[in-house]
């Protein structure tokens, strides 16, 4: 089993994938920066065969937003089911996020994380207890899954290259960096679309991550795909969608 897991890893949020060159200055605002609401699914595919399906969302909160994502996949034996839920706001452009909760269960034990962030107190807190975690704040945090909509902001705005600070479902900072890799029109169940490739940079030549986004569908997600030891991981793929 656990040769087998290794060969068919799932991100904790499937778009781990955008999974960030900000400089040491603040970055600019965008000017009445929204996101949109939707609701979209996706077919997960690994060597061209249906695995399972995905379902993402954005919607809108009294504070702001909520992101969610969950997905249900099966291969051989290996079961894995998850959700992720992100709530945040916006301001000047920039994803501000107070609360992230992932549960997975399926093959191999059950597991549940939480994040809790006061920007105001500048404090974090972490788990089910929400136990307050020691660390130096940093303005410039996003949660496991806030910088995809950071991302689709910075698209917007033109950016080019990315590289965000991203606490890890344990509370400890990750850096990700993407870079744009061009234009491409995509055959995908949902149909034919123009969409930028976007690819995760710094992560060593036995994983690559490569995501498409459609501009004329309002920079979301259509396409993910992972690669580690040349060995396909799965290729996630926009089948319906909701606007």
């Amino acid at each position: 089993m656990t040769r087998m897991t290794n060969k068919w890893r799932l991100s904790a949020s499937f778009f781990l994938l955008f999974s960030s060159l900000l400089s040491a200055e603040e970055p600019a605002a965008v000017p009445s920066a929204q996101l949109s609401t939707f609701e979209a699914s996706y077919n997960v595919l690994r060597s061209d065969k249906k695995h399972g399906e995905a379902k993402r969302y954005v919607k809108t909160t009294e504070q702001g937003y909520e992101l969610g994502y969950s997905s249900d996949i099966s291969w051989l034996i290996f079961t894995d089911k998850r959700s992720e839920q992100s709530f945040f706001s916006v301001k000047d452009g920039r994803i501000q996020p107070s609360r992230y909760v992932m549960q997975r269960t399926g093959s191999g034990p059950n597991r549940y994380y939480e994040l809790n962030l006061n920007w105001e107190n500048k404090e974090l807190r972490v788990g089910k207890s929400k136990k307050a975690k020691a660390v130096q704040w940093n303005q410039q945090w996003l949660d496991p899954l806030s910088y995809h909509s950071q991302l689709a902001l910075d698209l917007k705005a033109g950016k080019t290259e990315f590289m965000y600070q991203v606490l890890n479902r344990h509370g400890e900072e990750r850096e990700y960096s993407f870079k744009v890799a061009g234009e491409e029109w995509l055959s995908l169940p949902y149909g034919k679309v123009k969409a930028i490739r976007i690819e995760r940079t710094g992560t060593g030549p036995d994983k690559q991550v490569v995501a498409w986004v459609a501009p004329e569908l309002d920079y979301l997600l259509v396409r993910l795909w992972q690669a580690e030891e040349k060995v396909e991981q799965f290729d996630i793929q926009l089948a319906t969608l909701k606007q």
